[in-house]
């Protein structure tokens, strides 16, 4: 695959998941490897990544995504309420999708992250800066690798509402962080992603001061 077509054409995946493919843990296995080969705060690799494929554990932790989400939209489902055809009803319907069929996704990818340098007062910019760049460089790489592989995925984190339970139901240790949930399927056969429609570089970057020129 060409190398900037990956990096430009890497969407995230939620309808174009098949879900009735078998997964292979086999190349699971191996973008993980091409994952963790990520940098990460003083190489401490302090990870561990949890692949869920228990039918009863997704099923628990698709349970509590969607009661996660309906607390943060008001109680129900948005996407018939929206104009159809619009963008926002496109990405309403396909968050929506995910909400109704994460238990039906094969694998949840769980990547979690012990934080490795002491904490001082009035540290919590850097402590977070620290933390989640310590793991989101590897979530990327194991995107790409999906993707290399026809495998799908995308970043979810509306189970960390429910952070206690999950950590419960998977025996994570209280010291680590859950970083993301990650359902991973097979792209539906076919299915090609295209870059997406993105903000003009002068709107988004600047040179030496916030209202600097552009590059």
């Amino acid at each position: 695959m060409d190398i900037e077509y990956l990096l430009t054409a890497t969407r995230s995946a939620r309808k174009t998941l098949d879900l009735d493919a078998q997964v292979d843990l086999e190349d699971i296995r191996e973008c993980l490897r091409v994952g963790l080969q990520a940098a990460n705060g003083s190489n401490s690799q302090a990870w561990r990544w949890l692949v869920v494929a228990d039918p009863k554990k997704r099923e628990t932790i698709a349970e509590l995504y969607r009661d996660a989400y309906l607390k943060r939209v008001g109680g129900q489902l948005l996407a018939d309420l929206l104009p159809s055809g619009t963008p926002e009803s496109r990405l309403m319907s396909s968050t929506e999708w995910l909400v109704e069929n994460m238990a039906k996704v094969p694998l949840l990818v769980i990547p979690s992250y012990e934080p490795y340098l002491p904490r001082i007062d009035g540290d919590e910019s850097f402590h977070l800066a620290t933390l989640y760049g310590s793991i989101f460089p590897a979530v990327w790489n194991f995107q790409l690798a999906l993707h290399t592989r026809g495998y799908g995925t995308c970043v979810t984190t509306l189970h960390l509402h429910h952070e206690d339970e999950v950590r419960e139901l998977l025996g994570i240790p209280p010291s680590f962080v859950q970083g993301a949930l990650l359902p991973v399927g097979r792209l539906r056969a076919g299915h090609t992603f295209s870059p997406a429609p993105r903000r003009p570089l002068d709107e988004v970057v600047a040179v030496d001061s916030w209202d600097g020129p552009g590059l």
